[in-house]
């Protein structure tokens, strides 16, 4: 690994995933469990948005992932996760959004310090609100996840970003 590069300089890292069904779920997890084994972070938080009418508790449990829908906010969009809420309060070296965030989701992040902002495979093209956008050609979550690093992997931390 590249220490200076992006990825070998994250120690805390914010992960987002739009959850489509449970076997993407699985070989995502598989993915990132993989490249978290290789990399020098120390600190992870995962959210995974689920949508409407999809039960939490049917999911498969896991210590790292926060599994978060329609029904998690308040009338005025505040988080009802009240330990979820309390790790956004920490900083984060960077946030790895895979799709389109969520906007009730994406509100609540702007209240959280995160140091480099990427967006991997979303349809929304040249959104500010990131400091990098990656777009890979594959469906496959592992796929997409190996893509990430790799690139992350080859760009210098410390050169400004275009």
């Amino acid at each position: 690994m590249i220490e200076n590069s992006i990825w070998g300089t994250i120690g805390s890292l914010l992960v987002t995933y739009n959850y489509a069904d449970e076997d993407g779920l699985k070989e995502f997890r598989k993915g990132l469990d993989k490249a978290l084994n290789e990399s020098a972070v120390q600190r992870v938080i995962i959210i995974v948005s689920i949508p409407k009418g999809v039960d939490k508790n049917s999911l498969s449990p896991h210590f790292l992932i926060y599994y978060n829908g329609p029904g998690d906010y308040g009338l005025f969009g505040g988080l009802k996760d009240h330990q979820l809420a309390t790790e956004l309060k920490r900083s984060f070296d960077a946030l790895i959004c895979f799709g389109v965030m969520k906007k009730h989701l994406k509100a609540t992040l702007r209240q959280t310090e995160i140091g480099k902002k990427i967006l991997v495979n979303s349809e929304l093209m040249q959104d500010t609100s990131y400091d990098l956008e990656l777009n890979s050609s594959s469906d496959s979550p592992s796929e997409v996840i190996q893509f990430v690093v790799e690139t992350l992997q080859k760009i210098d931390a410390h050169e400004p970003q275009l």
